[in-house]
């Protein structure tokens, strides 16, 4: 019997920002997707304990299921048969505590989770970020998200107590330490993402529209002082997406400072600046984020704002551990008399290590040498 762990994140700063080779800074968290099992046969025989139904599919990927989380599993099977995998099979269990829709990458720890188990089973050794980049392409396979890499490298990179500051184009990567007396606080503002595969699909394409200004360069090669000049040319729409890109990179680099300084004034201030460019300039964000976030700021946060790819989902608070109840507590009362018929959740985690295999009776995870 094998036990993998993936976890999900939650992204501190830097969002939609890795479609264009950006800079991003998530945590790996204390919720993650379990896969427990064993391996042998040549069909892949998995149940999960939050979804109805059983899937039983051929090991190397050949059978899709039409809808639902078989897809996740067929596509990373088909990614591995690229790679030469053998067609091991597997049969076991997932498990999850990760909350659905709530922007922490629920469906890249489930990516990764497959990928670190079926190529165990076959005996195939892959470099964590071999792990994310195949993660990433199963995605596209399965759903056809054009998404980054942040969220599948998140998950495998991740560091107790720490963050990840990832270059998405070089893939360059070094661990920043987070305050060791806050907890993070993900408040999921009950309103699912309906529109994100749509939404998050028109903002690539707008964003895209706006790249030719920058002459061959990545957003986080200019300097947002740049900006009035090269935006001067654009229409209004792709110019405030590419502003937001911009000044987002930016935002990753004076988080990052910020917290290395211990400088819990300055972190805020980049997170409000980083929520109401979401909000303003790439337009993901809705009116329960921005109460949340405005909530969270008047109950005593160090900082705040939303997390994920926008369209609902949840917001990411830092506040000292002493307050982490209090302010869940006024800021679930503010929500309720703001918004009662959203169901609100409030999720207390701490940075946590990122994917790997269960060492079984040490309950801890052993996680190949990924970090910089």
């Amino acid at each position: 019997m094998r036990t993998f762990r993936a976890p999900g994140r939650a992204n501190l700063i830097g969002e939609h920002t890795d479609t264009t080779d950006g800079l991003v800074l998530p945590a790996a968290i204390d919720r993650a997707v379990v896969l427990t099992g064993v391996p042998g046969g040549q069909r892949l025989r998995l149940r999960s304990a939050q979804a109805d139904g059983e899937l039983d599919l051929a090991a190397d990927g050949s059978e899709v299921p039409p809808a639902g989380w078989g897809r996740f599993v067929a596509a990373v099977a088909a990614e591995l048969d690229v790679l030469g995998r053998a067609p091991v099979g597997f049969t076991g269990e997932l498990r999850s505590d990760l909350p659905q829709g709530a922007g922490l990458s629920s469906s890249a720890a489930l990516e990764v989770v497959l990928t670190i188990a079926l190529a165990d089973a076959a005996g195939l050794n892959l470099e964590p970020l071999e792990v994310a980049k195949l993660g990433r392409r199963a995605e596209h396979r399965a759903v056809g998200v054009p998404s980054g890499l942040m969220d599948q490298a998140a998950s495998v990179l991740g560091r107790a107590d720490h963050a990840v500051l990832l270059d998405c184009a070089t893939l360059e990567h070094r661990t920043v330490p987070l305050p060791p007396d806050h907890e993070l606080l993900v408040i999921d503002s009950g309103v699912r993402r309906e529109l994100e595969t749509s939404g998050y699909a028109e903002r690539t394409e707008q964003l895209r529209a706006a790249l030719p200004v920058l002459a061959g360069r990545r957003p986080a090669e200019v300097h947002p002082d740049e900006l009035p000049t090269l935006l001067a040319g654009l229409d209004e729409l792709p110019a405030r997406r590419l502003r937001h890109v911009v000044t987002e990179n930016a935002r990753v680099l004076a988080a990052e400072a910020a917290l290395r300084a211990d400088d819990l004034e300055a972190l805020g201030a980049v997170f409000a600046a980083g929520h109401a460019s979401l909000r303003d300039d790439f337009e993901v964000s809705v009116p329960e984020l921005d109460t949340l976030v405005e909530l969270a700021q008047q109950a005593g946060a160090s900082a705040a704002r939303m997390t994920g790819g926008g369209f609902g989902g949840a917001i990411v608070v830092l506040v000292p551990a002493a307050r982490a109840e209090g302010l869940a507590e006024e800021v679930l009362e503010g929500y309720a008399r703001r918004h009662p018929q959203r169901a609100v959740a409030v999720h207390r985690c701490r940075a946590a290590d990122g994917a790997g295999i269960v060492v079984e009776g040490e309950g801890r995870v052993h996680v190949p040498d990924g970090h910089g």
